[in-house]
């Protein structure tokens, strides 16, 4: 029954002060995207109140994604200082080689073997070892295996293991006992470690990251974005104007294929943004790619989905 009554008042409070958590969701959705404008060097002038369901979305969707970011590092940085100290054991040992082995030899004479704790032990191991793999497996995802990058990753990594152990123990730490400047100071310290926490491994990953692998903007922003390895983008005709290589192509039902495009923006305001790869020459004459961006509206747009599943 307590439990129960401790689950309704749970219930109670979340509903009581939903109207600020969603307004606080909307507003880092809302944050999120205007960072991405800044990305794409582009702003939408007909933003409408309907677009914060989208904005709610896409900040649920990065929370996912950035608890993975940081569960992953957070792995590799007990791997790494799991190895660290095994390393260190290991020479500690081999240094008083000579009392571990001849006292090992006299434990060995006398030891019991408990198979029950045996199994509990290789099970408990053996679950922390999935979890270590998955957070590895996300790691190098994010990275994609570069060896600058990795270095930095494994750096990172420690730091965070070491941080969000330290708040942790900072937090779990009661303040009863505590006078009010000391608790001032405690909180303080814990805003800090905090503020490291959230901000500085993905402002280091977003710096060095190729833009075009950066698994925010992938997988956070996935909704506003096309690209032709998952879709087809076709446009109507009448537009086909503005993108030379593709005003020959096919006409299917009022609209044309667009080749080697990618929508950066959709969905939010009037007008989408789409980007394609064009040949010019230099003032040398020499021939160099750019990258052209036109702003189309919504509606002339017709994205078809790829199917990935085979048969």
């Amino acid at each position: 029954m307590n439990f129960t009554l401790f689950l309704f008042r749970t219930i109670k409070v979340i509903v009581d002060n939903s109207g600020f958590i969603a307004k606080f969701i909307i507003g880092i959705g809302i944050c999120l995207i205007l960072l991405y404008f800044w990305h794409i060097d582009y702003f939408p002038t007909d933003l409408s109140l309907g677009d914060g369901l989208l904005f709610f979305l896409i900040t649920i969707k990065f929370l996912l994604v950035y608890a993975f970011f940081l569960g992953s590092h957070y792995t590799l940085g007990s791997v790494v200082i799991f190895v660290i100290r095994c390393l260190t054991n290991f020479f500690k040992v081999l240094f008083s080689l000579r009392e571990s082995l001849s006292k090992g030899l006299i434990d060995l004479i006398f030891i019991k073997i408990s198979f029950h704790k045996i199994l509990n032990y290789l099970g408990k191991n053996f679950i922390r070892l999935l979890f270590l793999t998955f957070g590895l497996v996300f790691v190098f995802i994010f990275y994609s295996g570069k060896s600058v990058s990795l270095l930095i990753m494994v750096f990172l990594s420690i730091l965070l293991k070491i941080f969000i152990d330290k708040f942790i123990e900072d937090f779990k730490t009661t303040n009863v006992k505590l006078t009010d400047d000391e608790n001032k100071d405690k909180n303080i310290r814990l805003s800090m470690i905090l503020l490291y926490i959230l901000l500085v491994p993905s402002s280091v990953y977003v710096f060095y990251t190729e833009k075009s692998k950066n698994i925010f903007i992938n997988m956070a922003l996935g909704s506003v974005r096309e690209d032709e390895k998952n879709s087809l983008i076709f446009i109507k005709s009448e537009f086909k104007e503005f993108f030379p290589e593709s005003k020959d192509a096919e006409k299917k039902g009022g609209y044309i294929e667009i080749k080697g495009g990618e929508i950066l923006l959709k969905g939010i305001g009037k007008n989408a943004l789409i980007q394609y790869s064009a040949k010019t020459k230099d003032k040398n004459g020499n021939e160099v790619k750019i990258k052209i961006k036109v702003e189309v509206p919504n509606e002339a747009l017709l994205i078809v989905r790829r199917s990935q599943q085979k048969d």
